[in-house]
């Protein structure tokens, strides 16, 4: 895994569980605060329950039903609006106040209120209204300290409730009934003169029968229209002849055909016109001969047939003649057709033919002046009396409006009814008030619970303010329940004399309680689940006794047979260099810059401590930028050549949150130990600090926690505890060496006290 990558498997919801889950474990330990806050406030609940008077409740239904309702709108609308209406008008000030009034014994209270307007406020607070919009029922209740007085309330209630939709309904119907007849007046007024009107505009149309359903028009209308129609069929006809007598004109002047000025002739003129030309009536009348004389002769023929035989001469001689006849025919025919074909060119046929054209022309010019004269003086005669008939057609329809206004309005006033229960709302009681036998209200259960309720919800949030404030992880099973990481070791202070006489105090009290917690520790990293042959120790802040715990873990390993080597990288404030008085011997950032030769390099500055096997790689000379240098590659070359070269490596870093030092050289460690300090660090600068290092994908082997106080029976156990503010900053960069004796001062009395983590524990299990 890339070490910048920020790990994002823990989604909010599981975050949100995890707060919860650690909330509750809070809630666990403060158990007696809950346990007493919820006692007193069930003690107060019944002290309340026992002051709190008596309020006794009854009830009853009603079944409520409209009088003519609309069924055309949805009928459980209808319902619910009849029933909200009617629950309206018993809660109205007017029907409160009747109800007081009337009542032989007002409601308690009731005495000290100085007018009536303050009646229907008090009286709405007795009350309350349910509807069952299924079965139309509405609900009365009624709430008092006096038992009777329920009753007599809802009683009163109901009675005048009916006595004032009885009185409103009267009312309504009665001013519903004078407007409608007022109305009613009116319509007739106004449709008596409109009939008046319509009656006398007919006579001024002359008298006529004006039907406005019938199809028919005025007798006036159609004599426009027959006009009209005459007028353009004349004017076409003009158009015709004079486009005939151009055409004609033109045709003569060419010497052309006239066959088509013939044709369109007959057209305009009439077929006969063909058969009254000068050429045509030659050639008809002789066709006409010979057609007449041929029919003669056949029919002596066939009368010679009835007396002579085919053979006889006199009929051989008829039958020779009518062949004669009728070849004459046929080509006098024939020459007719070729005479036509050949077009009518002659200037005596298009003369007469002008003539019949020009006088048809001028007769027609004539009878259209005339058409013309006759259809204007009709057609204005024609409008006047369309706007009349107009007029009379729209009076009628308003006559016919007025007269369904009025047998509208008749009806509705024979519909409406005064008499008593005919209109508006019915009601029917069907189940009576009773008085209540024992109270409805306070009820024990239901205060008990809610200050019950009230008395955890305030436990718990002084718990949560009181977490707040108290910012501290106070054993290691919060520890690993809050971070997730196994508690590897203890360290708790030791006496002021020991401390004294040695700086590496394993070495010097090696059969002490105190060094044996140290060699626990290193039992408890050997058999974590991570890889701890080279790991890095670190902390959140500064000053929490990390460089002495590094020292003295270096000591157990070297104890144990094991080269170890101990390497200082914090060189912002080389604690370890100090501690072990190694500084004047070169070192890390010596090493760090050198570009080959490192193994070289290292073995020339690596110290021999008092403790065989044990090994130390000062700090080297301070340099301005430590990150910077730390992220070179030469780090890593370092670090594979000591794993090769020594059975254990330990390497001290700088504090987490004030620098990325130690960031940085976890990249190349197997893992980390974190270390803190419960006297000064806030529970968020550890969570804090652990989610940076994890969520650039390093491991962290466990946790160990540096106990200062003494305290009987909680926290870290053994009869020790701890506590710590708020206060300390983040300021760590090069300081002076006094600065740093007082950290080592306060590390230097500092040993391990160690518990092995679960996982270890199951191990050796």
């Amino acid at each position: 895994m890339d070490p910048y990558t920020i790990d994002q498997t823990e989604t909010g919801e599981s975050q949100g569980l995890h707060a919860l889950m650690r909330f509750l474990r809070v809630v666990n330990r403060h158990k007696l605060i809950v346990v007493g806050a919820v006692a007193a406030a069930l003690f107060l609940g019944f002290v309340r329950y026992r002051q709190l008077p008596k309020v006794y409740e009854s009830s009853a239904k009603l079944m409520v039903r409209q009088i003519q309702p609309d069924m055309v709108q949805n009928f459980k609308n209808y319902q619910m609006r009849t029933l909200a209406t009617y629950g309206q008008l018993i809660l109205s000030d007017q029907v409160l106040i009747s109800t007081v009034a009337n009542m032989e014994q007002r409601p308690p209270g009731f005495a000290d209120l100085s007018h009536q307007s303050q009646w229907p406020d008090a009286l709405r607070n007795m009350l309350s209204l349910s509807f069952d919009d299924k079965e139309s029922i509405l609900t009365i209740t009624c709430q008092s300290v006096e038992a009777e007085m329920t009753v007599s309330v809802i009683r009163s209630l109901i009675a005048e409730s009916s006595r004032f939709m009885e009185d409103f309904q009267r009312n309504e119907a009665l001013e519903t009934v004078q407007q409608l007849d007022a109305k009613r007046e009116e319509v007739e007024t106004r449709l008596f003169t409109l009939e008046r009107q319509v009656l006398n505009a007919r006579k001024e149309s002359g008298d006529l029968a004006i039907n406005t359903e019938s199809e028919e028009s005025h007798p006036l209308v159609q004599r426009v229209t027959h006009l009209n129609e005459r007028l353009s069929a004349v004017r076409t006809k003009r158009i015709e002849l004079e486009s005939l007598l151009a055409s004609l004109h033109a045709l003569m002047q060419s010497g052309s055909d006239l066959t088509v000025a013939v044709q369109k002739a007959e057209s305009v003129l009439g077929a006969a016109i063909g058969n009254q030309l000068p050429q045509n009536k030659h050639d008809d009348a002789q066709l006409k001969t010979l057609r007449l004389e041929l029919e003669k002769a056949e029919t002596e023929l066939s009368t010679l047939r009835r007396h002579f035989g085919s053979g006889h001469s006199e009929i051989i001689r008829r039958e020779s003649d009518i062949r004669s006849r009728r070849e004459h025919l046929a080509n006098a025919e024939r020459e007719s057709r070729e005479r036509i074909r050949n077009g009518i060119r002659d200037p005596e046929v298009g003369n007469w033919l002008r003539n019949v054209v020009n006088a048809e022309l001028m007769s027609t010019q004539q009878y259209e002046q005339a058409l013309q004269a006759d259809y204007d003086s009709v057609e204005q005669k024609a409008l006047q009396l369309s706007e009349r008939i107009a007029n009379i057609q729209l009076a009628e329809r308003e006559t016919s409006t007025l007269h369904a206004l009025h047998s509208s309005l008749l009806n509705r006033l024979n519909s409406i009814s005064i008499e008593p229960g005919s209109g508006g709302f019915r009601a029917a009681v069907i189940s009576e008030p009773l008085v209540p036998l024992k109270p409805s209200a306070p009820v024990l259960n239901r205060i008990l619970a809610g200050f019950g309720f009230a008395g955890l919800a305030i436990s718990l949030a002084v718990i949560y303010v009181m977490d707040l404030m108290d910012d501290r992880l106070r054993s290691p099973e919060e520890v690993r329940e809050e971070l997730g990481l196994p508690v590897l070791g203890i360290i708790r202070r030791i006496p002021e004399n020991e401390v004294q006489q040695a700086r590496i105090y394993v070495h010097k009290f090696p059969q002490t309680p105190h060094a044996e917690c140290f060699r626990t520790l290193k039992t408890a990293l050997t058999m974590a689940p991570v890889e701890t042959k080279c790991f890095a120790v670190t902390s959140s802040e500064a000053s929490e006794g990390k460089t002495t715990t590094t020292v003295n873990l270096a000591a157990s390993y070297a104890q144990t047979g094991k080269r170890t080597l101990l390497i200082d990288a914090d060189m912002r404030r080389p604690g370890l260099s100090r501690l072990l008085e190694v500084r004047g011997n070169g070192g890390l950032s010596e090493i760090l810059r050198a570009e080959s030769g490192i193994p070289e390099m290292c073995r020339e500055r690596i110290v021999h401590t008092e403790v065989p096997m044990l090994d130390v790689l000062p700090c080297g000379p301070r340099i301005l930028n430590a990150g910077m240098l730390l992220s070179m590659p030469s780090l890593a070359d370092l670090l594979d050549w000591a794993v090769s070269s020594y059975d254990q490596v330990i390497v001290d870093c700088p504090p987490t949150l004030p620098v990325s030092d130690a960031a940085i050289v976890g990249r190349f460690v197997d893992s980390m130990l974190f270390l803190m300090n419960p006297d000064k660090t806030h529970r968020r600068s550890v969570v804090r600090a652990v989610d940076q290092l994890q969520s650039m994908g390093l491991k962290i082997a466990g946790i160990v926690a540096n106990t200062s106080l003494a305290k009987e029976d909680r926290g870290y156990g053994y009869q020790y505890g701890y506590g710590y503010g708020y206060g300390s900053d983040y300021t760590y960069g090069h300081e002076d060496d006094d600065d740093f004796d007082t950290e080592l001062d306060h590390a230097g009395k500092m040993v391990a006290l160690a518990t092995e983590p679960d996982s270890a524990e199951g191990k050796a299990a």
